[in-house]
């Protein structure tokens, strides 16, 4: 990808993200109108317009329906060599939302259209593409990171909605999360949680927008991934350390996951560092 991207979009079907459900890249979503059930890492969120989502470097995320009503949004994404190309601390003034738990806020009032003013600013320059339109969206986009940082003290977080919030299968998410690496399936998790297989896998695919099997295969390749880029252990290895019983599993569910082979995302990783 580029140094960032920004789209806006609007749907007036219902729509719930199907692929990529982590990567590493920062994103910013904005909320134009409409509602969605957002979950992140390990809860689920409800939004509705005006709020402001801030979405780490591989976090699992997916967007999905409240209901059947049309919803437009704004996304920002970015990565480390922009961070970079700002300056060598810019990190620390510029990452604050995605390095806090706030990583929800409700915009209301003058935050709001400030907020908007910039988005739709950055949204002009990339269309019109006159004289010095990188440059001025490059401060602009610094302006509105500078702007949330300073926003991330002050505004509370958005709480989990009372119907996208299950206790049970929050707690199974964290076990998936923890024992990943271990043998898990669907009969063991009911036997653990005492929760028949039927309830526990229409439970989950409504809470997190993902099936059991899906979420765990992908907690599996982003630990897989982060392994590829930070160690020089054989494929083999970091398959049966990512929870996978076979490489030849491992290979096809991560072709799946991230469209790459693993030896392609391990240099591509290098390529980029």
């Amino acid at each position: 990808m580029v140094l960032y991207e920004i789209e806006r979009l609007r749907r007036d079907h219902p729509y719930s993200m199907t692929v990529n459900h982590f990567h590493d890249h920062y994103e910013i979503y904005y909320l134009l109108s409409g509602k969605r059930y957002y979950f992140i890492q390990d809860r689920s969120y409800f939004i509705q317009e005006g709020d402001l989502v801030f979405i780490d470097k591989n976090e699992l995320h997916k967007t999905r329906n409240v209901d059947i009503d049309p919803h437009e949004r704004i996304l920002l994404s970015f990565d480390d060599r922009w961070i970079r190309s700002i300056g060598e601390d810019a990190s620390t003034h510029l990452l604050v939302p995605f390095q806090q738990k706030k990583i929800i806020f409700s915009l209301r009032g003058s935050n709001r259209t400030f907020v908007e003013s910039l988005l739709f600013q950055l949204l002009r320059e990339q269309q019109q593409v006159l004289s010095g339109w990188k440059l001025n969206s490059r401060a602009l986009f610094t302006q509105l990171l500078i702007f949330c940082s300073r926003l991330t003290d002050k505004l509370s977080s958005v709480e989990e909605h009372p119907q996208a919030y299950n206790p049970k299968i929050f707690e199974i998410v964290a076990y998936i999360n923890e024992q990943y690496r271990n043998r898990l399936t669907l009969g063991s998790i009911s036997e653990t949680f005492f929760i028949s297989p039927s309830y526990f896998c229409r439970s989950f695919k409504e809470t997190t927008g993902f099936s059991f099997v899906e979420y765990l295969n992908n907690v599996r390749i982003r630990e897989a991934q982060r392994l590829l880029r930070e160690t020089k252990e054989k494929v083999i290895h970091i398959a049966e350390q990512s929870g996978f019983d076979s490489v030849a599993h491992f290979g096809r569910v991560f072709k799946q996951v991230t469209s790459q082979t693993p030896l392609e995302c391990r240099k591509l990783a290098r390529h980029i560092h």
